[in-house]
């Protein structure tokens, strides 16, 4: 038997309907402010996420999946769509059509990491990339999207965390103070975080290896290494924030995995997942448009976790309910099988979701897969209903039957 591959999973009914009805929710929040949805490929050429992403990052190190393919060009399935949006942004030259562009999208994204609960190699994201303006307010507005979108799918016991990097200069004032600070315990270390001090300094503090956070937790961090401007930035959007009512905590040690962020950066997390439990970040990336070869603009966004939300969610406060179906006709004899197939089709015409049974079931059996698809309206065809034309139609809920002619079914379910 062949079987899926290792951390990627098969979403089955009904599990597949509750997937919808939340893509659905988050669609609707998303109308509410004015996203234009964007899908890009799945594959990429491998060099736009070493150039956005980071040479020297996790995903581009150990988790990118990438083959060379018959034209000998080194492709890679996404990662992440951050890079993907930013390169379409320029290749269509959304610049010069569109000064402000609010985008979203909502795909598959592909890492080779150990598969754990909440963590596969196929996963899905739904997320935000605003491009265009350098305000705190796009900062705000996408931090407060993001609330409502988690408050839409019942997600349970989050917090968002808030930091600043600063431009490119604070970001490298902040690594060179973290260098001098670990410098004498660089041996206490894992092994990948004595190479990221050479490397990617930043990456250390994202380390979970417990030798490395019993250095980390000595650490007093503070944004002081962040210019004028960016404080500035950064006390309006914890200001804005705090008069929204959206609650938060300011945690220094937040950067993130991604090269590309420069000042605001945040992270959203549950107690309801355990130790991974990162639901959703994201954060500015303004210098990101012009590396790769378009104008200097500034841009936002975020990504959202849709398999860790669900892990997340308040059953009690989700309203959600498996679709059923109007009705379900059951047959008596081939005959009326006849005819109930013909009613069936000219149901659906009309918008009507209606079935019925396709494996020579007995009636008590056909009752049966009725109520196994939630139907509201049941109707039995026999031989008495194929000679007046007309059918008792029994209401599942209260009980109560009502005979309707053949060719008054569509008016009376609507």
């Amino acid at each position: 038997m062949i079987e899926s591959l290792k951390g990627t999973e098969d979403i089955l009914p009904p599990d597949s309907g509750l997937w919808q009805y939340l893509e659905n929710a988050i669609r609707g929040v998303l109308s509410k402010y004015r996203y234009e949805e964007i899908r890009t490929p799945v594959i990429e050429q491998t060099s736009l996420f070493i150039r956005s992403v980071g040479k020297e990052t996790d995903i581009v190190q150990k988790q990118m999946y990438t083959f060379m393919d018959a034209g000998n060009r080194s492709i890679a399935l996404r990662p992440e769509e951050t890079a993907s949006v930013v390169r379409a942004y320029i290749q269509h030259n959304l610049y010069k059509t569109k000064e402000f562009v609010k985008l979203f999208y909502l795909g598959t994204m592909y890492r080779s990491e150990k598969p754990q609960s909440g963590r596969q190699r196929e996963f899905t994201q739904a997320g935000v990339e605003v491009i265009g303006s350098y305000s705190p307010y796009v900062d705000c507005e996408i931090i407060m999207l993001l609330d409502d979108i988690l408050k839409a799918m019942a997600v349970k016991d989050y917090t968002f965390k808030i930091n600043s990097l600063g431009c490119d200069k604070d970001k490298e004032n902040f690594k060179k103070q973290l260098k001098d600070s670990l410098k004498k315990d660089i041996t206490k270390f894992c092994p990948d975080c004595q190479r990221r001090y050479d490397t990617n300094i930043l990456r250390v503090l994202d380390c979970k290896n417990p030798s490395c956070k019993n250095v980390l937790n000595s650490l007093k961090l503070t944004n002081e290494h962040l210019c004028s401007e960016c404080s500035i930035h950064f006390n309006k959007i914890m200001e804005v924030l705090s008069k929204e009512n959206i609650e938060y905590k300011q945690d220094p040690f937040l950067v993130r995995g991604l090269d590309y962020y420069t000042k605001t950066v945040f992270e959203v997390t549950s107690t309801a997942l355990g130790a991974q439990d990162a639901i959703a970040a994201g954060g500015r990336y303004d210098n990101l448009v012009a590396e790769l070869g378009g104008p200097k603009q500034g841009a936002c966004g975020f990504a959202l976790g849709l398999e860790r939300a669900i892990k997340a969610i308040d059953q009690d406060k989700l309203n959600y309910t498996p679709d059923g179906i109007t009705l379900f006709i059951a047959s008596m004899n081939e005959d009326a099988y006849r005819m109930a197939f013909k009613i069936l089709r000219d149901l659906r015409k009309s918008g009507i979701a209606c079935d019925m049974d396709f494996q020579d079931k007995s009636l008590k059996a056909q009752m049966r897969h009725a109520d196994k698809l939630n139907a509201k309206f049941v109707a039995v065809i026999g031989e008495d209903e194929l000679k007046t034309k007309e059918v008792n139609v029994k209401d599942m809920k209260t009980g109560s039957q009502q005979k309707i002619k053949f060719e008054q079914l569509a008016s009376y379910l609507h």
